[in-house]
């Protein structure tokens, strides 16, 4: 759910996200102690991972992403099958304050989120099984049938990553999917008008992510254990995948369920390796070198980077939102 430019297209572009609007405070709880450590490899983290404290009884949080212009989180408590818990909500950092963000039809299981270049709201719906924007309170289906499948209904929208020249790309995964036929998961590419197109068909795709200067897309597998490496054209299509990583990228580790991903200005990618026995943050340069880890106390489902420095990684697990201190600023 993130964005594939430079830094500085990154920043006016997220700009625009100033308007998305937030209601119904809900007070927070004491903030538990930091863990003792940084639990870190590479000297990546420069600080340990720290719950953001909250008194909501959170389901299944995902989608992280920060809205510069505001200075605030948004992330989905996902709640399946569209459950009345199911919200988007809003971390304000200066304040601690959490609020819910409104939605045109709740309660709506969203999963990815991120804003667009004209500030509106861009989610993914699981169990409605669509790729939705949000303008002036009014909902837009941007996808929700497979092209060339006579129509078949997408599976369950996962994660998204937007290019400044306006292309989308999002993975349909079965994760939390209506019951029913539906089309194969890939990963789908929607053009700046509008036409939607199979980008990447892969089993269980999860993750996605463009690199900085929006010309390689990764794409994570969950059937697979592995992320894959594709080129990027200037007008938005995508050429054919190669591997990136995979379990032998990890010195004595594996990569197991590769949910979120996220860049760093370094280009180096961050991989949400969201498994028990895992429960870490595998960082990658550009050219899958393994470049270290950050252990989280429970297994996290995806990343964002925020703060006025763009040095605070964001990242969700089940029941609550961690903030780790980075030494490289990274994209949303």
């Amino acid at each position: 759910m993130k964005h594939g430019f430079s830094v500085p297209r990154a920043v006016a572009l997220i700009a625009a996200g100033a308007a998305l609007s937030a209601c119904a405070t809900t007070a927070n709880a004491p903030a538990p102690a930091a863990a003792a450590g940084t639990a870190s490899e590479g000297g990546i983290a420069v600080s340990a991972p720290h719950a953001i404290p909250s008194s909501i009884p959170f389901v299944s949080l995902e989608g992280p992403f920060w809205v510069a212009a505001g200075g605030y989180l948004i992330f989905s408590d996902v709640v399946e099958q569209n459950g009345a818990a199911a919200k988007i909500y809003r971390y304000d950092p200066g304040s601690g304050a959490i609020t819910v963000v409104p939605y045109p039809q709740t309660p709506t299981s969203t999963n990815g989120l991120a804003v667009d270049g004209q500030g509106r709201l861009v989610a993914c719906e699981r169990w409605n099984g669509a790729l939705v924007r949000i303008e002036g309170g009014t909902r837009a289906v941007l996808a929700d049938r497979a092209p060339g499948t006579g129509e078949q209904s997408l599976n369950a929208p996962n994660d998204l990553t937007l290019r400044s020249d306006g292309n989308i790309y999002f993975s349909d995964t079965k994760w939390g999917a209506r019951p029913g036929a539906h089309a194969p998961t890939a990963v789908y590419r929607i053009a700046p008008d509008g036409a939607v197109s199979v980008a990447y068909a892969v089993d269980m795709p999860n993750g996605v992510l463009l690199s900085p200067d929006g010309a390689t897309l990764y794409v994570g597998s969950d059937a697979q254990d592995r992320l894959w490496r594709l080129p990027v054209a200037p007008d938005g299509s995508v050429g054919a995948a190669a591997p990136f990583v995979d379990s032998r990228s990890v010195p004595g580790g594996k990569i197991h369920v590769p949910d979120g991903l996220c860049t760093d200005d370094r280009g180096r990618i961050y991989v949400t390796n969201n498994s028990d026995d895992v429960s870490a943050i595998e960082v990658f340069d550009s050219d899958g070198h393994y470049a270290g880890k950050i252990a989280i106390p429970k297994p996290p489902s995806n990343c964002t980077f925020g703060g006025a420095d763009r040095k605070t990684l964001y990242v969700t697990t089940l029941h609550a939102v961690y903030e780790v201190r980075v030494d490289t600023p990274g994209l949303p």
